[in-house]
């Protein structure tokens, strides 16, 4: 894969994001897709019981399914969240394969406005040319401090909080995503 079309694989993807185009996100990801953030740590490929997870994801869904499940949630309810996004910087990153790129999202969380500033890193399947991995970054006591008020700023900085944001993060994916199938059944 060359350098331009990496970048324009990553460019086109934070731009079908931006413009909470669903469709266009799935285009550029691969059937394996993977997702990683501080809030939502494990959506990957690990068939686990429930019982054996801490965040409670449901039993047996594909990581690309838990992803979309995801990113649909956040893009699905942008009009109660007042989600607004934007990107810069996508650049070649350790090889041909890696791409980085910084993107700030805005949004209402808990009644508390939250600006995210989230560095990316975007790995491209070298067998479908789409991407295969996102690993997103951010300091995770600023956000626990904007989007939790005192108790963030109190304990934004422990494991309990994040782990805490984790469970109600799974919680709240794993609902959604109940609730979308039962709709689309």
């Amino acid at each position: 894969m060359s350098v331009t079309s990496g970048e324009q694989l990553v460019e086109k993807y934070l731009a079908a994001y931006k413009a909470y185009d669903l469709a266009a996100m799935d285009a550029c990801t691969d059937p394996e897709f993977t997702f990683s953030d501080p809030a939502f740590p494990s959506l990957n490929c690990k068939y686990e019981p429930r019982s054996s997870w801490s965040i409670g994801y449901p039993n047996f869904v594909s990581v690309a399914k838990q992803a979309k499940g995801m990113f649909s949630m956040f893009v699905n309810n942008r009009e109660k969240n007042k989600m607004e996004l934007e990107y810069k910087d996508i650049k070649k990153g350790i090889n041909d394969l890696t791409y980085t790129a910084t993107y700030t999202v805005r949004y209402i969380f808990t009644g508390r406005p939250v600006t995210n500033v989230i560095q990316s890193t975007f790995t491209i399947s070298p067998t479908s040319n789409l991407l295969l991995s996102q690993v997103d970054a951010f300091p995770f006591y600023t956000w626990a401090k904007q989007a939790l008020g005192l108790p963030g700023l109190l304990l934004g900085w422990t494991g309990y909080l994040q782990s805490q944001v984790q469970h109600n993060a799974g919680q709240s994916l794993d609902k959604y995503m109940k609730k979308a199938e039962t709709t689309s059944s």
